[in-house]
């Protein structure tokens, strides 16, 4: 990061970075996710569904191997694909994008990991409520050190300016405008001491939110804590984004599927990876650790489904002999 980049991160919390990816790797990575959406579109409520952080009902896609659901805000579909690396050999060139890491290596202190990865289709009129913020979550914290730290992952002590728990990198995989529903962000706000009044569903509303739009290849690098959210995408046109969540190693994950624990990687990709893309995500998971994630969600799931009922009123008694042989 130059001088200039450094001043405008930390006064607004974001940086878009043009043609962070090539015109090449945009366009792979494009043409990957257009293979992706018809067939996780199609399938995306064919069971079996689990449940996720935050009700969450995800289904795992044996063809991909990654984890896919959907929203409808704002009267109109989402569909995010969590661990879409997975999916597609065009992705890899993700795992360790030196001109990406270049800028994470300023904002973190190593070793970090990639803690999630998420390919999202948004369809005409969803909206994306807004979110984060100042205090809303310690673990998104936004800290200027400007100080000599340990740095574990180099082994010595650095004088390190960006010392961040969770930083955010937003692909534009095409063109982005306004009316495609761009990320939208209150510039600052990741240094706000106050929880936001205004109302999360209406982001074209809320004071000193504004849209970023994005040309194809670009990268929108933030931290969690700013406060974010998504335009209404206006267009018939699909927008279709990356996104990859960098933490230290020793944070869990906040990806909605994993929650507290960590992303799924395949054994097809991880034999595509060399040992420095290693380094930033965890080994395959084996079966049965799969099935004890399955069996977590479900006896959370039953576990609620349980207090819903015990909460609901319970049914009249049902009629005595003597009553229903009275009314004949």
């Amino acid at each position: 990061m130059n001088e200039s980049e450094k001043y405008l991160f930390d006064l607004n919390g974001y940086l878009v970075v043009k043609h962070l990816l090539s015109a090449q790797e945009a366009a792979a990575c494009l043409a990957a996710a257009d293979e992706m959406q018809d067939h996780i579109e199609k399938n995306i409520d064919v069971g079996p569904l689990h449940l996720g952080h935050s009700s969450v009902r995800y289904r795992f896609d044996e063809k991909y191997q990654c984890h896919s659901y959907k929203n409808q805000m704002g009267g109109g579909a989402q569909y995010v694909i969590d661990d879409f690396l997975n999916a597609s050999p065009a992705f890899d060139v993700l795992v360790n994008h030196r001109p990406t890491m270049a800028y994470v290596e300023e904002l973190m202190p190593a070793p970090f990991r990639l803690a999630s990865s998420e390919l999202r289709f948004r369809h005409k009129r969803n909206t994306t409520h807004t979110h984060m913020g100042g205090p809303v979550d310690v673990r998104n914290r936004y800290e200027f050190s400007g100080r000599e730290m340990d740095d574990p992952g180099r082994r010595k002590k650095v004088t390190r300016d960006f010392n961040l728990l969770v930083v955010r990198v937003l692909y534009a995989l095409h063109d982005v405008p306004v009316e495609n529903g761009p990320l939208c962000v209150v510039p600052g706000s990741h240094k706000s001491n106050y929880f936001s009044p205004f109302d999360p569903r209406e982001p074209t509303k809320e004071p000193g939110m504004i849209p970023l739009p994005m040309e194809a290849g670009d990268a929108l690098i933030f931290t969690e804590n700013l406060r974010h959210g998504g335009y209404p995408n206006l267009m018939d046109a699909t927008r279709k984004t990356l996104h990859l969540a960098f933490s230290p190693a020793w944070i869990a994950t906040m990806s909605a599927v994993h929650w507290d624990g960590q992303p799924y990687v395949s054994p097809q990709a991880w034999a595509r990876y060399d040992a420095q893309q290693r380094e930033l995500l965890p080994p395959p998971a084996d079966a049965r650790e799969l099935e004890a994630r399955r069996l977590n969600n479900e006896n959370v799931r039953l576990k609620e489904e349980l207090a819903r009922l015990e909460q609901s009123p319970a049914p009249p008694p049902p009629p005595s002999l003597l009553a229903r042989l009275l009314k004949s």
